[in-house]
């Protein structure tokens, strides 16, 4: 829990008042009156919030901040200082302080404050976190294929610590679906039991069915013997059903069962099956129109949509292309035995213009066949599919300022942000990107809005 702070002034008429204000608020409140006694505070026990005044007795505020931030970079600080020394303010945000607030101190506004820097740390925190675990999994692909969001970090946390909260993962095919469920499973307390995976596209209702419920033998006319189903088999772990918008509403009925009382009958059979499963389930349909369609039961939506994962697809956060493409080179070079240090300007100007209609997968897919034809050092364009390179692209890239790719990006989000007046959540839906690589642009050209 993010909830100490230190005081860092030698006015004890402030920090008594700050004490009390925060302390009321759920902090455990810490005073230093000198810079020295403070930075050994925060050495012995680090702080996730310092409030700092500038003007201390023995040393400079600017000295102290940087001595905080260097043996915890994770420490909050707001520096609280005059009107006369908004300047050196200026300064300490530049030296990585969190923000600012003038005296006589405004309390209500200082609270606001705090609250912001730790709810970004917090995330940070988590993000980090989640990380450390993803990348103790065997198998480090799957923390390199999960570049996405902070957002989606947060969540896989939040759903890895709760177990049995039912999943829902939006996306289009090949941004990551299975590999989300499966890292989800893999990080929760569930991870001992069997993590099973159906794509209900690819069977009938009939088979699906004996798929999930399993069969008596005799149940119908090819059941020749008995068969435990994949909800049986995944008894304290975890189903992954792929594509569930394509379930028959008869299979949903069972499903919702399951999901309610825990317990289901084989196909054929009489005794109830009690079972402990999350159900983790996958589409990149509309779910919400099939319901009004009356196509998918309203009652099993809002069973598993209770905190859905919403992925980009690749051809909205374009920075990941690169990257990601890099990843799979090192991968697949090492499974073939092949010296391939790289990927030529002219390929990587390909993969950056292709709209990547199968996202991840099929990029992965793509740099597998480059390093399996790749005869050279470097991965050219004749090493990529035709469908890339059918894709017109000018093989002189033009130099003059009104023609680089970043003054292009530049102008067209400035005159998107614009036209929603500024509304970051319309703009980031219109430009079909998520909101936060959006604000990663922002701050990258510096837009007001």
């Amino acid at each position: 829990m993010f909830n100490s702070m230190l005081i860092m002034d030698d006015d004890e008429f402030i920090c008594y008042n700050l004490k009390k204000y925060f302390g009321a608020k759920g902090f455990d409140v810490r005073i230093a009156y000198t810079g020295k006694s403070g930075i050994e505070l925060c050495q012995r026990t680090p702080m996730d919030m310092v409030l700092l005044d500038l003007k201390l007795p023995d040393m400079n505020g600017l000295d102290v901040l940087k001595a905080i931030k260097s043996d915890s970079p994770g420490t909050g600080v707001i520096i609280i200082t005059a009107y006369g020394d908004v300047e050196i303010a200026v300064k300490a945000i530049q030296i990585k302080a969190d923000n600012f607030v003038l005296k006589p101190i405004d309390l209500e506004r200082l609270e606001a404050m705090v609250d912001k820097s730790l709810e970004s740390y917090r995330t940070q925190a988590e993000v980090h976190y989640l990380k450390r675990k993803v990348s103790r999994l065997e198998g480090s692909t799957l923390l390199k294929m999960l570049r996405q969001p902070e957002e989606v970090y947060h969540a896989i946390r939040l759903l890895a610590d709760n177990s049995s909260t039912n999943v829902m993962i939006l996306g289009e095919t090949g941004t990551g679906k299975g590999l989300v469920a499966n890292t989800i499973h893999e990080l929760s307390n569930r991870r001992n039991g069997q993590f099973v995976e159906i794509n209900c596209a690819g069977l009938s209702s009939e088979l699906l069915e004996s798929e999930l419920f399993g069969h008596e033998k005799g149940a119908f006319t090819d059941a020749k013997a008995f068969k435990r189903g994949l909800l049986e088999i995944a008894n304290g772990g975890s189903v992954f059903l792929d594509e569930i918008g394509e379930m028959s509403l008869s299979v949903q009925a069972k499903l919702l069962k399951v999901i309610e009382k825990k317990n289901f009958r084989r196909l054929g059979g009489t005794t109830n099956i009690e079972v402990d499963v999350r159900i983790m389930a996958a589409t990149n349909t509309d779910l919400e129109r099939a319901v009004k369609e009356n196509r998918f039961r309203k009652d099993l939506y809002f069973r598993l949509n209770v905190m859905p994962i919403s992925l980009p697809p690749l051809r909205g956060r374009s920075e990941d292309i690169l990257p990601l493409a890099n990843i799979f080179l090192e991968d697949f070079k090492r499974l073939f035995v092949k010296d391939v240090s790289g990927i030529s300007p002219e390929a990587e100007a390909m993969l950056l213009y292709y709209p990547w209609p199968g996202n991840v997968r099929e990029l992965r897919n793509v740099i597998e066949r480059a390093v399996l034809l790749c005869e050279d050092s470097v991965i050219k364009t004749i090493d990529l599919p035709d469908n890339l390179r059918r894709r017109k692209i000018s093989p002189k890239l033009p130099t003059e300022e009104n023609w680089l790719l970043e003054t292009m990006e530049r102008r067209h989000l400035e005159r998107v942000l614009a036209a929603c007046n500024n509304n970051r959540s319309k703009a980031a839906e219109i430009l079909r990107i998520h909101r936060s690589t959006l604000i990663k642009k922002i701050k990258k050209y510096s837009l007001q809005s």
